[in-house]
């Protein structure tokens, strides 16, 4: 799929140089954009009780117990077999994170970079943010994280922008726009407002997550 042209819009961002990250605008091609949103779709038209919460899942939480987010989950696992998975866009699109021309640009992610590039082994996850939904700051224990939008234009919501603590970086919600991070940045989502009420699920803020780590080969051959 290396052939397939890609319309990327690359910001390295390193003013800060101890937090530098990625941010990718047109992350999907159009073609696969169209693919994912019937993806997506799919997820979000089972029954609601059906439908995981984060609240109700292995999520960070405070001290007390209490969790840091608000947001329906989606787990892979729950919906594919090995064998099945490439009947999924999402992860049929994951070719992107291998291309040579993108590990150009993660090298440039000096020194943070290499745990990327040489990462062999992934996990996905997706997120659904309606109202007052939200991401307190937390961070994640893989090596790297992406987080792809994808949200409905025109907006019903204000709010659902991302957010890294340590560096006062905020990064706009914008619809296929992808930010790639260390695992180890604390990072946040505001709460989403809805400011014209949908008649239908799907018009929120939508995060596919893709983390990215490395297991020694060893490992791997025993498993």
């Amino acid at each position: 799929m290396s052939d397939i042209k890609q319309n990327w819009k690359v910001q390295v961002v390193q003013d800060n140089p101890l937090y530098p990250y990625l941010v990718v605008d047109n992350w999907y091609t159009p073609e696969e954009e169209k693919a994912i949103w019937k993806e997506l779709d799919f997820y979000s038209s089972l029954p609601r009780e059906k439908q995981d919460r984060a609240e109700n899942t292995i999520v960070a939480r405070y001290k007390d117990g209490t969790p840091k987010s608000k947001a329906f989950r989606f787990y892979f696992g729950e919906f594919y077999t090995d064998e099945g998975m490439n009947r999924s866009t999402i992860f049929n699109t994951m070719y992107k994170g291998r291309m040579a021309e993108f590990h150009q640009y993660m090298n440039q992610i000096v020194p943070y970079g290499i745990s990327y590039t040489s990462s062999n082994t992934d996990n996905t996850l997706i997120s659904y943010y309606e109202e007052n939904d939200h991401y307190d700051s937390h961070y994640d224990t893989f090596a790297w994280t992406a987080c792809i939008w994808m949200v409905r234009e025109p907006r019903l919501f204000d709010g659902g922008d991302f957010e890294f603590p340590q560096s006062g970086h905020q990064v706009k919600l914008k619809n296929n726009r992808a930010v790639f991070f260390p695992c180890c940045y604390l990072h946040k989502v505001t709460p989403v407002k809805f400011h014209t009420q949908p008649k239908d699920i799907g018009y929120g803020r939508y995060t596919i997550t893709h983390f990215y780590y490395h297991i020694p080969k060893s490992k791997i051959d025993r498993s």
